[in-house]
């Protein structure tokens, strides 16, 4: 049985679980990314009915050296989120609805001046300008058992630690092997699918969840477009993870996750020279955070590590690591400024590479990126991060120079809440 079925068989078992057990208290909780705009709240802790939350972010970049070519951009997105709370709204206890949508303009460092594949922004959109519907659903807590339905970004529950939030690459986000999966990528910004998510925690530092999604995230074909497609070509997508938390600063986290859809094998090619396919793909991940030094409850450095493996037949990137250092509150007179420093690596499989030099293409075997980061809040409503990378062996090809690349993100938002 391949990875997939395997993810199937937890998701069923984690469905079970969470009928047979049905502890008095929820856990529900995410893990909010400074890059995509406002964070979602926690069910059933806002003081108020509803919530409305805007969010613009806005992103200089410069190209110094290396990569495809040397200048600078402007990239901004544009975020509204509106969430209720139906327990405060309604009377219905532990549910809560949550709508999101953005804009993001065309500009990209990456297609247009950096050509790595561990993208320098995770709101580079690749040159395509977005106006797009980004979550819609709703949740419910039942006891320890959390269910979810509508279209969702996995991203902001699984394979995500805590300290990794302050970083931009998207060797940072989760894992790249998993980001880099599938036909249009998992259900993630900006791309997001239809799906069912349940989490259970069975005690205080133990729980599981699984979901079920949409094998393609939006159209594979038309990119600017919001899309639901369901065919046996593009599958479904199934992912469980299991999480341990024995103190509140460490967190070590397993995952699988497996397609059902057809993908091209690659450098695989039939009698008549089209490209061979196949059904499934799959990967697995493994990941853990810990505080290393406390300089108060809130204040200290932490670290992280990240381990992903794809499917090496169906991926161009097939394996990724990344770890990292963040510390908040290094300055006495800021203690809720955090500075992080870390690396990401990302390498492709062996079919690539074969197929890639049966076609007069040389191709590196991976591709390692530096980032060095400080995020200050300057006030309730302003959020200003200066951030710098370096790129070797950018977009696994030879013939693009290391990169090194400035950036200024900002965000300016509030939340309104009535």
């Amino acid at each position: 049985m391949g990875c997939f079925g395997y993810s199937l068989m937890l998701a069923s078992a984690v469905v079970a679980s969470s009928v047979i057990l049905n502890p008095a208290t929820a856990a529900d909780s995410t893990s909010p990314s400074p890059q995509i705009g406002a964070s979602v709240p926690n069910a059933g802790t806002a003081s108020a009915p509803y919530t409305l939350k805007l969010m613009y972010t806005g992103e200089i970049w410069d190209n110094a050296a290396g990569g495809l070519n040397q200048g600078s951009t402007y990239i901004q997105n544009a975020d509204a989120q509106f969430y209720v709370n139906t327990d405060q709204a309604f009377g219905w206890t532990g549910g809560s609805f949550l709508i999101e949508g953005f804009y993001n303009n065309s500009n990209s460092l990456d297609t247009q001046y950096v050509g790595s594949a561990q993208d320098v922004s995770v709101i580079d959109t690749s040159g395509v300008a977005l106006a797009r519907l980004y979550q819609v659903f709703y949740k419910q807590a039942l006891g320890n058992t959390n269910l979810l339905f509508g279209i969702y970004d996995l991203e902001t529950e699984f394979g995500a630690t805590k300290p990794m939030d302050i970083f931009f690459n998207g060797a940072y986000n989760w894992n790249f092997a998993l980001d880099q999966s599938g036909l249009t990528g998992p259900s993630t910004y900006p791309n997001t699918a239809p799906a069912f998510r349940v989490r259970q925690r069975i005690d205080r530092q133990w729980s599981v969840q699984a979901a079920i999604l949409d094998g393609v995230s939006d159209s594979v074909n038309h990119p600017a477009a919001n899309a639901v497609i369901f065919n046996k070509n593009y599958g479904a997508l199934a992912i469980a993870e299991a999480s341990y938390v024995p103190v509140r600063y460490t967190k070590i986290l397993a995952g699988i996750w497996g397609y059902s859809g057809k993908f091209d094998a690659l450098g695989e090619t039939t009698p008549n020279g089209s490209p061979r396919q196949t059904y499934d793909s799959e990967g697995a991940y493994f990941g853990a955070a810990t505080r290393l030094y406390g300089q108060s409850p809130r204040r200290g450095l932490d670290g992280f590590a990240n381990i992903g493996v794809a499917d090496s037949k169906t991926q161009i990137i097939s394996k990724s690591f990344n770890a990292g250092l963040t510390y908040t509150g290094i300055l006495d007179s800021r203690p809720t400024d955090k500075i992080g420093l870390a690396i990401g690596i990302a390498g492709d499989g062996g079919p690539y590479r074969i197929a890639q030099i049966e076609a007069g293409q040389e191709v590196e075997k991976y591709e390692t990126n530096f980032e060095l980061t400080y995020r200050a809040t300057l006030a309730s409503w302003l959020t200003v991060q200066p951030d710098v990378q370096y790129f070797i062996n950018t977009g696994l090809n030879p013939a693009l120079k290391n990169d090194f690349v400035f950036g200024l993100h900002f965000e300016i938002g509030h939340a309104f809440n009535f």
